[in-house]
């Protein structure tokens, strides 16, 4: 676990150092919002009811470094709100009937690294790998993974020289959350609900950008 936090903050810090050295580039924030789902597997046992996406914010600081005219590379930091919420059809006691919630919301500290291809200095496609770590989540924390590894694409529109607006979608290559709480008291005396689940995290985004 330690290593896979280290792994995380080496890479920001050589991506940093690295591209640090480069005369051609930018730097900018972006602000926007998530539309976020978990996709479990067939396998999956989850709790009887519905389960619905999450819409959260996302925030962020990124750095883009001229190759040549139409392609750059582009390190980010941002902090995202995931997951999903789901509302199960069981009350305190395990008995169907009552509606409650279960929150799988989880907050990450993400870490993209993007290809970019401009054409016309207007439009651009984005590719790339990016390392998510878990800073905080909702509920059913010994569930979610801390370190998570999924791949972006997306497209952006340069408003002005300054201001673009971005549409991004991201799928897991990792599992958000494995559970498995079927040797628990609580379920094995019916107080709680089976919840055998593996899935990982994929959302769309859309961002306002500013470039300094």
């Amino acid at each position: 676990m330690n290593k896979q936090i280290l792994l995380v903050f080496s890479s920001i810090f050589f991506l940093g150092t690295f591209f640090g050295l480069a005369q051609d580039h930018k730097y900018g924030f972006r602000l926007g919002l998530n539309y976020s789902d978990i996709d479990f597997t067939e396998e999956s046992i989850l709790p009887g009811g519905t389960d619905g996406s999450r819409i959260g914010f996302m925030a962020g600081f990124f750095a883009r470094y001229s190759l040549s005219e139409k392609i750059s590379i582009q390190p980010e930091i941002q902090y995202s709100a995931q997951g999903e919420k789901s509302t199960s059809v069981i009350d305190n006691n395990g008995i169907e009937g009552q509606n409650s919630e279960d929150r799988l919301k989880i907050n990450l500290l993400q870490v993209p690294v993007l290809f970019n291809y401009t054409v016309a200095n207007k439009l651009t496609f984005s590719l790339g790998p990016q390392i998510g770590l878990r800073i905080w989540e909702w509920e059913r924390k010994e569930d979610y993974e801390t370190v998570q590894f999924s791949a972006i694409g997306g497209i952006g529109y340069n408003i002005t020289d300054s201001f673009s607006v971005d549409l991004r979608a991201s799928y897991g290559f990792t599992n958000a959350i494995d559970a498995d709480n079927s040797n628990s008291f609580e379920v094995q005396n019916n107080l709680e609900p089976l919840f055998n689940a593996e899935g990982v995290n994929h959302y769309v985004q859309f961002s306002l950008a500013y470039s300094l």
